[in-house]
């Protein structure tokens, strides 16, 4: 069995000097061992691989130390000491809530928390992963979290602090851990490589600390792989191979690529990176840290802000001397958007080329990028004379030439057709758009029609206002019209109207632009007349003319003229069957409307 222990565990800190970034946390906690003001309940909060259960482990032994330093550190050589360090001290009791969240498991803590220390002073309760608690278990730990004995000490960690109970949170003294630098791990990293007699590259370290981002125990993990690889020595190549990172070189050529619009050597870049295995959002993340660190190297007061070495930090300032910072600014928020949607985008590959497509089309010397008066631009074509306005044509049926030909009749005297002249209505003009000028609207380009926003306004300036349509029909178009109302309307509302509509049509009169309809009754009449407004307007818009009109008129037939109203439906029913009429009476239906 081999004895290799990996360095995660192997370097984990024993003592609070030894915890790697978390200076103003250990220094807070040594003070409140050393004045003896120990709180019953601590929290402590921060992402993974921080030291948050290193640190709780720590403060356990350190306050049932038999012989503490006076910086407040344990000695790590008295017997309690040792118990702590082994994992068998019965003053420590460790708890996973991730998978002992119930309330059975808080049970055991709170029957077990009134049993006094056997030696030290203090019986402290370790929950790690405590938002993993259910409420159930959280509420029977309310009360014994409260008003636990003055032995018992609770120490609560979590890695989302937000889905703790705020009931929790105010029983406790809350200690929030920060990320550790990439500069602490990339230094913790060299005392380890040392220590381990491993050969590593400081720039490798330093790769390995900005990939951790910011958790010690992930550091350490792709250390001992890294070192793995490389067969004790740890190289950038190695880092970048095992990491799945790109080259920079590859980040400035891709940078160069899309700054000087060159669409082809960009899509040849990404095959061959895609090729090699890189998926496209490891490819846009790294570019979007590329990115940023450019913009920051373009000005002295923002070049210490990039983590990287001096030789990096010379070629990303030559690299921000030559573009503008305007544009990298809009490739920012174009990387940072892929990130959003590529996810749940199906064509993953197509998503990051169109990415990076956009960025090289922001050159106006690429091909990708077309001006806008070439977009818009109509070709121009001298005014013809205006031709003169025609005669009005008398308002005349045309009438329909049959399937065959057949002979011609004899010219028979026809009478004179009536014309109408339409007066002309005058239509106010729309109101521009506010904020948008007569310039802008011309430049304008619409996908649907192809034409130029003035082209459009020409259109829409000489076409017909309402009022003024004269396009001929037959009664055969107006029956069609007429019967296509009806089947509009809603029959849950308008059902009687519906009715009277399919029963009674438009009939020609002797002028051609008057219609009659003769109705049986005068509730349907005025049935007709209520919805003819209505009616007037859609058959207008069908027929595209505004001159025809249509009376309603009442007729007395000489057959039975039947029912239309509930009343006289009732009324008439009850003359047929004297039975109805018996029990309307009985039941007051004749009072009925």
């Amino acid at each position: 069995m081999s004895d290799f222990v990996v360095s995660a565990r192997k370097y984990r800190p024993s003592t609070f000097a030894s915890v790697v970034g978390q200076e103003a946390l250990t220094t807070t906690l040594k003070n409140a061992i050393l004045q003896n003001k120990l709180s019953h309940a601590y929290l402590f909060c921060g992402p993974r691989g921080v030291g948050k259960t290193s640190c709780a482990r720590i403060f356990a032994k350190t306050i049932n130390c038999q012989n503490r330093t006076p910086e407040g550190e344990a000695c790590n050589e008295c017997e309690s000491c040792k118990a702590a360090n082994e994992g068998r001290s019965m003053n420590i009791f460790e708890l996973d809530a991730a998978s002992n969240n119930s309330v059975d498991n808080i049970r055991q803590i709170t029957e077990q928390v009134y049993v006094a220390p056997t030696d030290g002073r203090y019986r402290v309760y370790i929950i790690d992963e405590v938002h993993m608690l259910s409420s159930s278990a959280f509420n029977a730990f309310l009360k014994t979290l409260e008003e636990p004995p003055a032995h018992a000490i609770f120490i609560l960690a979590t890695t989302e602090k937000n889905k703790v109970l705020p009931t929790i949170i105010s029983r406790c003294q809350v200690h929030d851990f920060n990320r550790i630098t990439p500069e602490d791990i990339a230094r913790h990293l060299a005392y380890v490589a040392e220590s381990e007699h491993i050969e590593a590259d400081p720039e490798a370290l330093r790769m390995i600390a900005g990939t951790a981002d910011g958790g010690m125990r992930d550091a350490l993990s792709m250390f001992d792989q890294i070192a793995g690889f490389g067969n004790g020595i740890i190289t950038k190549a190695g880092v970048r191979s095992n990491l799945n990172l790109l080259d920079e070189d590859e980040y400035f050529a891709l940078l160069a690529y899309t700054l000087q619009g060159k669409h082809t050597k960009v899509l040849t870049l990404v095959d061959s990176l895609l090729g090699r295995g890189y998926e496209g959002d490891v490819i846009m993340r790294g570019f979007s840290n590329f990115l940023r660190t450019v913009l920051l190297s373009q000005s002295p007061e923002t070049i210490d802000l990039v983590e990287a070495p001096d030789s990096t930090k010379k070629r990303l300032q030559k690299a921000g001397g030559y573009a503008k910072t305007s544009l990298l600014w809009e490739f920012l928020k174009i990387s940072t958007a892929f990130g959003a949607q590529y996810k749940n985008n199906s064509e993953k590959r197509l998503a990051l080329e169109v990415a990076l497509l956009k960025m090289a089309e922001k050159n106006p010397e690429s091909p990708l990028s077309i001006p806008l008066d070439e977009i818009v631009r109509t070709p121009q074509v001298e005014d013809p004379k205006p031709a003169p306005e025609p005669e009005p044509k008398p308002l005349t049926r045309p009438v329909q030439a049959p399937a065959t030909a057949a002979p011609e009749p004899a010219p028979v005297a026809a009478p004179t057709p009536k014309t109408v002249t339409p007066r002309p209505i005058q239509t106010p003009k729309p109101e521009p758009t506010p904020g948008v000028s007569r310039a802008m609207t011309s430049m304008s380009f619409n996908v649907m029609t192809g034409k130029s926003g003035g082209q459009e306004d020409e259109e829409e300036e000489t076409e017909e206002a309402p009022g003024e349509r004269d396009v001929p029909f037959q009664i055969e178009d107006l029956k069609k019209a007429w019967q296509k109302y009806a089947d509009g309307l809603d029959p849950k509302q308008k059902m009687l109207v519906k009715e009277q509509l399919f029963r009674f049509y438009p009939k020609e009169t002797d002028d051609p632009y008057h219609f009659e309809v003769l109705a049986d009754s005068d509730t349907v009449k005025r049935q007709i007349e209520e919805e003819y407004p209505r009616m007037k307007r859609f058959l207008s818009n069908e027929l595209r003319n505004d001159l025809f009109q249509i009376d309603v008129k009442t007729v007395k037939r000489d057959q039975e003229v039947l029912p239309q109203s509930p009343s006289e439906k009732l009324s008439y029913l009850s003359h047929k069957n004297a039975n109805l009429a018996r029990i309307s009476d009985e039941l007051g239906l004749s009072a009925l409307n």
